[in-house]
C-alpha cells in the first residue's frame, strides 16, 4: 500500500485531512511507530487502527507539525500590531495584564513573534501595560528547541531588519533570541484536544492545525475549545489562508479591516 493510500483510508474516520498533511515528516513518525508496534506494512497499521482506539486517537499526534518561521505572513502581523492589539488593550481593565495563547507553537518562533512585536513596537505607547505569552505543544522536542531560541536563517526570512538587529546575535548556524524576549514566553507541554483548559485569554493564535487539518467532529471540537479560551470580545489569530466556515462565524467574526483574526462572539 502506497503511503498515501494509507492516509486516504486512515484519516477521513478520524476527522483529519489527508491532503494537508507534509507527506515526508507524517511517513517518518508513522514508520517508527511501526516499528515500535513490530508492524511491517501499511495494510496492517490501517488494522490496527481499526481494532484499537487507542491506536486511533494517537495518529493525530504522530502527524504533528514542528514547522513554523518568525513572522509567517508579515501584513498579518502588522495588523496585530497596528489595529487588534491597541483595541484589545482598550477594551481590558488597566489593572491587569493582557493574555495570550499560541497553540501548537512548534520551535517557538509565533509567540517569540509575538513578544518581539510587543517590546519592540508597542510597549513603548503602553508603559504601564503588560502582556503575558504562554504557548503550549505535544511536543517535547519541540518545547526543548523553543526553550533554547536559536534559529537557523530561514526562520528569520520574515523578521523585519530593526528588529533582527535589536533582538537577535548571531549564533552557531543561526540567530540566537535576546534574553528578555526568551523570558517574555512561557512554554507547556500541552495537547489542546484533551488537557483541561490554562486558563481564559483575550488573544490566541491557532494558526494552521485545526483550521487545515482538522474536519468534522474533530475541528468542531477545537473551535468549540477555541471559542472557550477566550474572552468575549478575544481575538483569535488563524492562518491568512485559512477560512472559517459559516457555523464558524456563529462564535467568532471577522475583525473589521483585517484578514486571519477574528473576534470572539458573546454567546454560543
Amino acid at each position: 500500500m502506497h503511503f498515501d493510500h494509507f492516509l486516504q483510508r486512515a484519516c477521513p474516520p478520524l476527522a483529519l485531512e489527508w491532503r494537508k498533511y507534509r507527506r515526508r515528516a507524517a511517513r517518518h513518525r508513522l514508520q517508527a511507530r511501526l516499528a515500535e508496534l513490530g508492524l511491517e506494512r501499511w495494510e496492517d497499521y490501517l488494522l490496527r487502527l481499526v481494532s484499537d482506539p487507542a491506536e486511533a486517537a494517537l495518529l493525530p499526534d504522530l502527524m504533528r507539525i514542528t514547522v513554523s518561521r518568525f513572522f509567517r505572513e508579515a501584513p498579518l502581523w502588522k495588523d496585530l500590531g497596528e489595529l487588534v492589539l491597541p483595541q484589545l488593550l482598550a477594551a481590558s481593565s488597566r489593572q491587569r495584564p493582557l493574555r495570550a495563547w499560541s497553540i501548537a507553537c512548534a520551535g517557538g518562533e509565533e509567540p517569540y513573534s509575538l513578544a518581539l512585536l510587543w517590546r519592540h513596537v508597542l510597549q513603548g505607547c503602553y508603559p504601564q501595560r503588560t502582556l503575558t505569552i504562554l504557548a503550549s505543544d505535544i511536543d517535547r522536542p519541540s518545547l526543548t528547541r523553543a526553550r533554547r531560541a536559536q534559529y537557523g536563517f530561514s526562520s528569520l526570512r520574515e523578521v523585519p531588519g530593526a528588529i533582527r538587529e535589536r533582538w537577535f546575535v548571531a549564533a552557531a548556524h543561526g540567530w540566537r533570541l535576546q534574553p528578555p524576549v526568551v523570558a517574555a514566553v512561557h512554554f507547556r507541554h500541552h495537547n489542546f484536544m484533551s488537557d483541561p483548559m490554562p486558563g481564559v485569554f483575550d488573544l490566541v493564535l491557532a494558526r494552521y492545525l485545526p483550521f487545515t487539518y482538522y474536519r468534522g467532529r474533530r475541528r468542531q471540537l477545537a473551535v468549540r475549545r477555541l471559542w472557550q479560551a477566550l474572552r468575549p470580545g478575544g481575538a483569535l489569530m488563524i492562518g491568512a489562508r485559512e477560512q472559517l466556515l459559516a457555523e464558524e462565524r456563529r462564535l467568532f467574526a471577522p475583525w473589521p479591516g483585517v484578514r486571519g483574526i477574528y473576534r470572539r462572539r458573546d454567546h454560543l
